[in-house]
């Protein structure tokens, strides 16, 4: 079960979540409930999670609808609005069981983010295999 998923269509950030979080509950990992969860934070409170220019990091609160820390990556076909026009293109999904992982792994992600040839890497992937190598320690596989 990969937890990367390249040229997936979604006409909207509802979509472009709802596709990455689908890819926790096909590993396991949460419960759908998790999923629509994550779509309300950004419905609620805005495109916050976009944390760089093309790139979201879904996430809801930390709990029971999390069995396994995990995160997921879908990178889109076309970029997708999040409000405010903020458009992304590749939609991380992270899911922690207590406070302490969700810490731990935004501090692992931060630290690939900040890679200027990674975020490349992703945004223009056109395979999975361009981008798993680097993401293997973080996503768990």
């Amino acid at each position: 079960m990969s937890l990367i998923r390249v040229g997936v269509y979604a006409s909207n950030f509802a979509e472009a979540i709802t596709a990455a979080g689908e890819l926790l509950v096909e590993a396991g990992h949460v419960k759908p409930e998790y999923v629509s969860a994550m779509v309300r934070v950004v419905e609620e409170l805005g495109p916050y999670i976009v944390i760089a220019e093309g790139i979201a990091l879904a996430h809801a609160s930390p709990g029971d609808l999390v069995s396994k820390n995990s995160i997921s990556l879908v990178v889109l076909e076309n970029a997708v609005d999040f409000g405010s026009g903020k458009m992304v293109k590749a939609v991380f999904a992270m899911a922690a069981t207590d406070h302490s992982a969700h810490i731990d792994a935004l501090g692992e992600l931060a630290t690939l983010l900040s890679d200027q040839e990674f975020l490349n890497t992703v945004l223009n992937a056109s395979d999975t295999a361009h981008i798993a190598s680097r993401l293997t320690l973080v996503l768990g596989e």
